[in-house]
């Protein structure tokens, strides 16, 4: 997502390059004429695949008046069984326009020595319905397990100079591994690798250009794993230009230089024409709001419900003249107009810029602009988040933006000039009592009692009701329908049916102030079975699907379970006239670590002839180390083992 245009190339500050300089360090590199060989043990044999060498190199080199960007990457990798050959058998070519492939050389060496090239004529196209190449790919031939692949490509790119990254784990071990930061020795760009990767080193054996290199030996593969944050995880390291040593300038790309720029942007003053529109859509639309939380509400759907956005930059797209008469921007669009809305009200707010922390933890100490990608708008006065995606609301902006830093800036006017304030703070989330999914059901017996009805009431808020509410409103009748019944079918999706279905609040403005209730008759042939004389009632269905989590291998990976969360059930059971329910006490279960943070209890009480299960699980955190991960799966599985509780009605004697 592209928010600002910060094209900072610095090149007046690059020197004159010479001959030597000019000169990519890798232009001449490839591959040895005969295949390399390698020791693979019995242990790296059991595994899938093992990528038994691995080179990757970036270099910024000045040739002429131009900065470039030259990329190596070249990997061996060993097929050890059937499913590495399915994994591996297609090659996928970037279809990055800024990507200029220099050269590509890719080969397959089979067990028996004999090789098979990849040439230029293997190389197809993709193309989309008009024509238009969406991607190229090249497959390798005659793979059998014990075979390597290898592959080389070097090529240009664009010289993004103000926050990149560079992946060095990935779910395969590596044997080998090597890779290269290069740049003139006139710059100084800062290297910051995360998740354990070692530092780079510094080659000073050429005096025109600054080399950082690193090499690994025997790095594990990292497996992605249910619950996890799997690319803010693996070893990776980012770098940026830092300093041009011979003009002695640094410091050129820092939050608090974005900061500015931002705010020249979204903060600018308004013209009279655009004070004029915007403060009538404010009359217009907040009508009947009293507090400032309804006013933000009622301005938040307007524009979601009547501004089309596009997934795309175009002129004007940040004009809010043309947001206002045309009735089209992007996200980034709808927070400048919110930002100006706020303004004219006299409602204090921050604009903040953040990252996916499921993807890119926001970093403070690495200030990359690669940890700008996403606009929230932190309202002071309720203490809550705006973003401009359509799947959120006040309050609950998209979770991956939650848990995590950002810059915030706010404007402040002295002697009359406006001026930025940029700081980082801390994005908080919610409690997980704000999203909750509660579901009460009674279940009444057949005549024959060999089937059951099952009165239904499925009632959530907070992001649990987040897709549905948030976008109802948009859809036709059809996809309505479509949704409740996907909502209702909760219980059992395959072989229910529905019966009765009605909903409440089923309305875009009823999000954050009344919850999303669905109610129905649910039949399926699924809930009950007869055993003899005995009636079997899988009651542990009636709370819903559950996730079973056993891990084989030890756990690698902390736990990112998206937001905080509840969920509550009640089961009402009336008893058919002379049974009785034999096993009770299977009803009951707790799991309550000490932290208070997380939890499973149900329980049980006989009224008459009804018997009324109380069912409770709650998240109050969304993270859990490697150590506490027990705690979460502990959790999970007493929720799976409820999940199969089996009631029997058995005949009184």
């Amino acid at each position: 997502m592209k928010f600002f245009a910060l094209l900072l190339f610095l090149l007046p500050l690059l020197v004159q390059a010479q001959d030597a300089e000019s000169t990519p360090y890798y232009k001449a590199y490839d591959w040895t004429k005969e295949p390399r060989t390698f020791e693979i043990t019995e242990e790296e044999k059991k595994k899938d695949e093992i990528i038994v060498f691995e080179k990757k190199s970036v270099e910024f080199i000045n040739i002429g008046d131009d900065l470039k960007k030259y990329v190596l990457l070249h990997r061996i990798t060993r097929l050890n069984t059937d499913l590495a050959i399915e994994n591996n058998n297609t090659y996928y070519l970037s279809s990055d326009e800024d990507q200029q492939i220099n050269k590509l050389k890719a080969r397959v060496i089979k067990p028996n020595g004999e090789m098979i090239q990849v040439s230029q004529s293997d190389i197809k196209e993709a193309k989309d319905e008009d024509g238009n190449v969406e991607y190229k790919y090249f497959a390798f031939e005659g793979l059998e397990i014990g075979s390597y692949i290898e592959y080389l490509q070097y090529g240009e790119e664009y010289p993004e100079l103000t926050g990149s990254r560079m992946y060095i784990q990935s779910e395969s071990d590596k044997k080998s591994v090597e890779a290269d930061i290069i740049y003139p020795s006139y710059l100084e760009f800062q290297i910051y690798p995360v998740n354990g990767l070692p530092k780079f080193e510094l080659d000073d054996s050429d005096s025109l250009k600054t080399r950082m290199h690193l090499t690994i030996k025997d790095m594990p593969g990292l497996e992605e794993e249910d619950w996890s944050a799997y690319a803010a995880n693996i070893q990776k390291c980012y770098f940026k230009l830092s300093k041009n040593l011979a003009s002695g300038k640094g410091n050129f790309y820092t939050y608090t230089e974005v900061a500015k720029q931002i705010h020249e942007n979204m903060f600018a003053p308004l013209t009279k024409k655009e004070k004029k529109l915007v403060n009538a859509f404010i009359e217009k639309n907040t009508k009947g709001a009293t507090t400032t939380l309804e006013k933000v509400r009622a301005l938040e759907n307007a524009m979601k419900q009547n501004i089309p956005t596009v997934e795309m930059n175009f002129e004007n797209d940040d004009n809010i003249e043309f947001i206002l008469t045309k009735k089209i921007t992007n996200e980034d669009g709808i927070c400048k107009l919110m930002l100006n809305c706020l303004r004219e009200m006299g409602i204090a707010s921050e604009l903040v810029i953040t990252t996916d922390r499921t993807e890119e933890p926001f970093l403070e100490e690495f200030q990359g602009y690669n940890f700008l990608q996403e606009y929230l708008i932190y309202v002071k006065d309720v203490d809550s988040y705006f973003s401009a995606s359509m799947y959120s609301r006040i309050g609950y902006p998209p979770y991956e933006f939650t848990y995590n830093k950002g810059i915030f800036i706010s404007e402040v006017v002295v002697n009359g000039f406006a001026a930025s304030v940029a700081k980082v703070k801390y994005i908080k989330g919610t409690d997980y009592s704000a999203s909750i999914d509660q579901i009460d059901t009674e279940v009444k017996f057949n005549d024959d009692n060999n089937g059951c009805k099952v009165e239904f009431t499925r009632s959530s808020t907070g992001y649990k009701a987040l897709y549905y509410q948030s976008i109802i409103d948009l859809l036709d009748e059809e996809q309505k329908k479509e949704m409740k019944e996907e909502y209702m079918k909760y219980l059992d999706e395959e072989s229910s049916t529905l019966e009765n279905m009605v909903f409440e609040n089923d309305h875009t403005a009823d999000f954050g102030v009344k919850p999303f209730i669905g109610k129905a008759t649910v039949t399926s042939p699924v809930f009950v079975e007869r055993a003899g004389n005995n009636i079997l009632l899988k009651v542990g269905m009636l709370i819903g699907p559950q996730a079973e989590m056993y891990n084989e291998s030890k756990r690698e990976l902390p736990v990112d379970a998206q937001f905080t969360r509840g969920y509550n059930r009640t089961i009402v059971i009336n008893i058919p006239e002379g049974f009785q329910a034999k096993n009770l006490q299977d009803l009951k279960i707790a799991y309550t670590p000490e932290s208070g943070t997380i939890g499973f209890t149900s329980s049980y009480e006989v009224k008459g002839n009804q018997i009324i299960v109380s069912v409770k699980e709650w998240y109050n955190t969304y993270f859990f180390s490697v150590e506490d991960y027990p705690l979460y799966e502990k959790t999970m599985n007493a929720a799976a083992d409820f999940n199969k509780i089996v009631l029997v009605l058995q005949e009184k004697n």
